[in-house]
C-alpha cells in the first residue's frame, strides 16, 4: 500500500503485501462483483514452525493468505492512478481511498498490469479509467455518488 505520492506508508513504515482478486459472485454475471484482499496469514507462519507435522513443509504453510476485505465492487471505484509506476486508486463509496502498487515477480510470463488495466476498463467507462497522472486530480473523481451513478452505467446495469 502506498499513499499518494507514491511512497510507501504503513504503522511500522514497512512495505506491506497485499493480494488482490476479484470473482464472480453469479455465473449469470458478465464482470466480477466482488474484490478480495488478502494478506499473508501470520498464525500459519507461527504455527508451521511449532509443528511437527509440518517441519519441513513450512514454506507451503508461510504461504498461506488470509481474507481481510470483502469488498462488493458496486461500492468500489477503482482508477489506474500512475501508469508509469503500476499504481492503482481504489476509492470506496465511504470516500476512503487506497493506492497499491502492483509487485511484478521477476518470472512473470505475461504483463500482469495490463490485466489489471483491462478489468480496470471492463468495470468503469473509459473517461473514468484513469485519475491522477492521466486524467483529473484525484479529489475531483466522483462527482455523482455511487448508487445513482449505478443506475447509468452499463456494466452494473448487465447484473440486474
Amino acid at each position: 500500500q502506498i499513499n499518494k505520492r507514491g511512497e510507501v506508508i504503513d504503522v511500522h513504515n514497512s512495505l506491506q503485501m497485499v493480494t488482490v482478486g476479484t470473482a464472480y459472485t453469479s455465473h449469470n454475471l458478465t464482470i466480477p462483483g466482488i474484490m478480495l484482499l488478502a494478506q499473508p496469514a501470520v498464525s500459519c507462519a507461527v504455527r508451521a514452525r511449532n509443528d511437527q507435522d509440518t517441519r519441513g513443509k513450512g514454506l507451503r504453510s508461510i504461504k498461506s493468505l488470509e481474507l481481510t476485505r470483502l469488498l462488493p465492487l458496486k461500492f468500489v471505484k477503482v482508477s489506474v492512478y500512475n501508469h508509469k509506476e503500476k499504481q492503482f486508486h481504489l476509492k470506496l463509496v465511504t470516500g476512503r481511498s487506497f493506492y497499491l502498487q502492483l509487485w511484478v515477480p521477476p518470472d512473470a510470463k505475461e504483463d500482469l498490469f495490463a490485466c489489471w488495466e483491462d478489468l480496470v476498463h471492463l468495470l468503469r467507462p473509459p473517461g473514468e479509467a484513469y485519475s491522477g497522472t492521466l486524467a483529473q486530480p484525484v479529489g475531483d473523481i466522483i462527482s455523482i455518488p455511487v448508487l445513482e451513478e449505478d443506475k447509468e452505467n452499463p456494466a452494473v446495469s448487465l447484473c440486474e
